[in-house]
């Protein structure tokens, strides 16, 4: 088997040689396409889905009240856990948005919004570049609440491009079990 092998990939046949090439060219093309998703996002494992970080603090803004969580306050492990479930269903596009600062101010006095804040930086991963931010914004009504995005920041600023993930239902499940959304 191995003497057959050799004498095919040795052979000077011009259609052996056309077979060999597409065969190459075939299992070069996988490599491409993940080479170049991670050089993009910066990110070798931007194929995987999961999210295990949880917030340790939350702000949800509703009708111009401003309420904060924090953990062993009631409310606070379930909307974390919702959070946390969230991002791990992952990525699903991007969505080439970003948040202006008067689309921020109204997600803080006229909507429904949850944000959320981690000690340190985070990575979501998906196919393009999420950077690793400290803080991430979730609309629940009002402005860009009609696709599940989120909002990734540091430092009280909200990049472009923000993810759209696959769902934030836990999030609004829970802001429902907390009396905040119908």
């Amino acid at each position: 088997m191995l003497k057959k092998l050799t004498s095919i990939a040795t052979s000077n046949d011009p259609l052996m040689n056309w077979a060999k090439a597409i065969i190459i060219l075939l299992a070069l093309i996988p490599v491409i396409i993940f080479m170049s998703n991670a050089t993009t996002s910066q990110d070798w494992s931007w194929f995987k889905t999961g999210f295990d970080e949880r917030p340790n603090r939350i702000i949800i803004y509703h009708d111009g009240q401003k309420v904060e969580l924090r953990a062993g306050q009631p409310g606070f492990n379930g909307l974390a856990e919702a959070i946390r479930a969230s991002l791990a269903g992952g990525v699903a596009q991007q969505s080439n948005t970003g948040l202006s600062d008067q689309s921020r101010q109204e997600a803080y006095i006229r909507y429904t919004t949850v944000e959320a804040f981690f000690d340190r930086p985070v990575k979501l991963h998906a196919f393009f570049y999420t950077d690793h931010p400290t803080q991430m914004l979730f609309p629940i009504t009002g402005r860009h609440s009609d696709w599940p995005i989120v909002f990734l920041g540091n430092d009280g600023e909200y990049r472009v491009n923000a993810p759209v993930l696959k769902t934030i239902e836990p999030i609004r499940e829970q802001l429902r079990t907390m009396g905040i959304i119908e």
